[in-house]
């Protein structure tokens, strides 16, 4: 099994600052988005820290007799995280989404808080594999999917969980076996919020490499008023 991959951050149209990170760790087969709360201060110093950590645990990892527990790591950053948006923003603190998605012989692992997400399309079948942590998703969660004819615009993009904000944190865990010829996403919502579900599938189709469906995706995004920053690792599984 060979896996091949690539990621972007992209500004987008109308925001001033990119608050998104990203991590590729090829040796740990290791794949992570983040996206800093625009709504808090730090948003982007969050983000950028949670994957400056993430890469600093890995470091540690011997990826030959070791497997790490995504949950754990997650709230350990979290930790770390809370402690010093608080020290640096004592009104608010600061936080971020956290996805994370590792693949260990022919399963994958995936870690996630807040709204980015990981998607699979096997075949002409695309699935997203996580779900969304905000007031939209618990609103439709309690009355059905009807709720989305009435709820408040601000309710899809209000975290109900992220890394940096609480004291403690609840980790949404994952895992499925992958095959050949299977194509996987992390995004942040910069992405996904735009683009239909039936666009990206198109697109992730349709390239041949991840570096071309990194790049065609974010061009689309744009092409769709870029309101927010976007962010995406593709993998390709041969």
């Amino acid at each position: 099994m060979q896996i091949t991959s690539f990621g972007t951050t992209d500004r987008g149209r109308v925001r001033h600052a990119n608050e998104d990170a990203l991590l590729i760790d090829g040796a740990h087969q290791l794949y992570a988005v983040a996206d800093g709360l625009g709504g808090l201060p730090g948003g982007a110093e969050a983000s950028h820290r949670i994957v400056e950590l993430l890469g600093q645990a890995m470091r540690r990892v011997d990826s030959a007799e070791e497997r790490i527990d995504l949950s754990e790591l997650m709230t350990r950053i979290h930790r770390i995280v809370s402690k010093e948006g608080l020290e640096a923003h004592p009104v608010t603190g600061s936080g971020s989404t956290l996805t994370i998605g590792q693949i260990v012989g022919d399963q994958l692992l995936i870690g996630h808080v807040g709204d980015s997400a990981a998607y699979l399309l096997r075949g002409a079948a695309l699935k997203k594999l996580t779900i969304d942590h905000t007031m939209a998703q618990q609103l439709i969660e309690h009355e059905g999917e009807g709720a989305r004819d009435f709820m408040p615009p601000e309710y899809p993009h209000t975290l109900t969980r992220c890394v940096g904000q609480g004291d403690t944190l609840r980790v949404d865990r994952t895992r499925l076996r992958v095959e050949l010829g299977d194509r996987l996403l992390f995004c942040t919502d910069g992405l996904n919020k735009v683009l239909s579900e039936a666009q990206i599938r198109e697109k992730l189709m349709q390239a041949s490499t991840p570096e071309d469906a990194c790049k065609s995706l974010t061009r689309m995004a744009n092409d769709h008023q870029g309101p927010d920053n976007i962010t995406l690792i593709v993998l390709h599984i041969t």
